[in-house]
């Protein structure tokens, strides 16, 4: 009996994406975001609420260009309320460089202390 001989494999290993730490808001709209835990919350003073929080923004990227400022939340990104930052990257990710993305941002303070959310359009680079 011959014993079947194995073959050596000629195909290469598969080349690994490029990973990259930035985030799609980050990349596309200059804002990188966190979620919003309990004691965020309460160290911010903002009402117990979905929504993520802009930790920063890019200097002369679509975010600063609109006027958003550290610190803000984002409640929702087109129709849909967001409550984590997988959330909003996954939304995002259907984000072509130039498409225009709808976002309630603002502050709801705890305590019926004032809400300040307005709806605003920045176009994606």
């Amino acid at each position: 009996k011959k014993i079947a001989e194995k073959n050596p494999t000629t195909s290469k290993p598969p080349i690994p994406k490029e990973t990259t730490s930035t985030s799609n808001a980050e990349r596309l709209f200059g804002m990188p975001l966190q979620d919003l835990s309990e004691e965020l919350l309460d160290a911010l003073g903002y009402a117990r609420r979905h929504g993520v929080l802009i930790t920063a923004v890019e200097p002369g990227g679509p975010a600063d260009e609109a006027g958003i400022e550290r610190g803000l939340v984002i409640y929702r990104v087109a129709k849909y309320e967001v409550k984590s930052v997988k959330q909003v990257e996954d939304l995002l990710g259907q984000a072509q460089s130039g498409a225009n993305v709808n976002f309630a941002i603002g502050v709801i303070r705890a305590g019926g202390q004032g809400e300040q959310v307005q709806t605003l359009t920045m176009a994606a680079r």
